[in-house]
C-alpha cells in the first residue's frame, strides 16, 4: 500500500493515485477519517494533510 511508502497524503495524491475527481478523493479520505485509518494534521479547512495513523503507531513503538 502506499501509505508505507509515504504515510502522508493530501486529496490531491488520492485524486491522483487513483484516478478519481477531487471529490471522490475527499468521500475516501472521509470514510478512511471514520474508520480512523487517516487524521487530518494540519487544523486548516483547506490544503490538509492527512498521516495513517496505524503506521504512525507502529513507529511510536519501543524497539525491543
Amino acid at each position: 500500500m502506499r501509505l508505507f511508502k509515504q504515510p502522508y497524503v493530501t486529496t490531491n495524491d488520492i485524486a491522483e493515485l487513483l484516478d478519481v475527481t477531487q471529490q471522490t478523493a475527499r468521500n475516501a479520505i472521509q470514510e478512511l477519517e471514520g474508520q480512523d485509518v487517516l487524521t487530518e494534521t494540519t487544523g486548516k479547512k483547506r490544503y490538509q494533510e492527512f498521516k495513517a495513523v496505524d503506521i504512525f503507531d507502529i513507529l511510536d513503538q519501543p524497539l525491543e
